[in-house]
């Protein structure tokens, strides 16, 4: 089983610090993943796995700044760990991946909080904080998440004839 974590287009320092650490490896291990895949935008720096491969608890890692195919990545996985940016959010809700927004509290407003909480109360995703995550992935609380709806196919314009007529 395969986990990928953003960060989308900038950094987060405190995610890529924490799933580059023995003890997520470890929670992940314990769950059955095998496979770690970090899109750690600008925080390299904080991205230092353990370099034995049994301080890895066999979690084979890869690991990149940025990707033109982060869809496919998505796909892949069995589950997605993300920042709480809109974009990545939508894109995961929409592959049918379970998912955990890890809220990143130090931006200004903590408008992430807002919408990392108002999805969970849906039931769409698992919440977590950097702080939480390791706890959040042995308690599996991506388990049983509600599946995101699919958007309405029609064109815009049919819609908004019918909820206008």
């Amino acid at each position: 089983m395969s986990v990928y974590v953003t960060v989308g287009s900038t950094g987060f320092d405190r995610l890529i610090q924490t799933v580059s650490g023995k003890a997520f490896l470890q929670a992940l291990s314990s769950q059955g993943f095998r496979r770690l895949v970090v899109q750690y935008g600008t925080s390299a720096h904080k991205f230092e796995p353990p370099a034995t491969w049994s301080d890895t608890h066999g979690i084979s890692i890869e690991s990149f700044d940025y990707t033109s195919r982060p869809s496919q990545l998505i796909e892949k996985a069995d589950l997605i760990i993300s920042h709480a940016g809109t974009g990545s959010i939508l894109e995961a809700l929409h592959s049918g991946t379970p998912i955990i927004i890890v809220v990143n509290r130090e931006l200004m407003d903590d408008h992430q909080s807002e919408i990392a909480h108002e999805l969970a109360s849906s039931g769409y995703v698992a919440v977590a904080e950097p702080a939480t995550l390791v706890d959040a992935i042995a308690r599996n609380v991506y388990m049983g998440l509600v599946p995101y709806p699919a958007a309405d196919p029609r064109p815009i314009g049919e819609i908004i004839d019918e909820e206008t007529l």
